[in-house]
């Protein structure tokens, strides 16, 4: 009896084994599916958080020039590293874990200056606080907006426009960094495995 509990305890600790080993194999043949996915969902919600932001300046603006190459960067950038987390690339996972910091540091510049001043300029609500909007803000902020596209797509007021930029570049953020992090996982899982087999050869 003991001896047949022994034999089933390590069939199963066999089968357990074998299952790992064929799950890594397997990795040999299929590509990262997960991290590729996961990054270029980042992408999107990391642009759609951009073109918020971008929708709530003046088109003329320095600002805007240093949103648009960062998001060109970041969509460039985020597409090359998710290819090569797709082929289990270390490089590829570390480059999608910076973009999701940076993502998430995002949130704490355009969307911020958003809550505390587009609707104080908008409105020009007190010479004081108006003096202090354009103060901090340089002018850039649309006190209008001219815009049917923008005013029929995105709300009027700067504390609704600040918070979704806030939610999508924190998404954002969440699915590079997630993406990142399976993929250098997995990627060292495979490597260890890849040389496990060439030590044995």
């Amino acid at each position: 009896m003991i001896n047949e509990q022994k034999e089933k305890a390590t069939l199963n600790k066999m089968s357990d084994l074998e299952y790992a080993k064929n799950d890594v194999e397997m990795m040999r043949y299929r590509a990262n599916a997960l991290s590729s996915k996961l990054g270029i969902f980042g992408m999107i919600a990391s642009l759609l958080g951009a073109f918020m932001c971008l929708n709530s300046f003046r088109p003329h603006d320095f600002q805007i020039f240093i949103i648009i190459m960062l998001n060109i960067v970041i969509l460039l950038g985020g597409f090359l590293a998710c290819e090569k987390a797709k082929n289990y690339s270390k490089i590829g996972s570390i480059f999608q874990i910076i973009f999701g910091a940076v993502c998430i540091g995002r949130m704490f510049y355009i969307p911020l200056m958003l809550i505390r001043y587009y609707n104080i300029y908008k409105k020009g609500n007190t010479a004081k606080g108006y003096a202090k909007a354009v103060e901090n803000l340089g002018n850039s902020i649309k006190a209008k907006d001219t815009s049917s596209y923008a005013h029929a797509f995105f709300p009027s007021s700067g504390t609704a426009r600040g918070i979704t930029a806030m939610i999508l570049f924190a998404i954002a953020g969440g699915l590079f960094i997630a993406a990142g992090v399976i993929g250098y996982l997995r990627s060292q899982k495979l490597t260890k495995y890849l040389n496990s087999i060439n030590e044995k050869k």
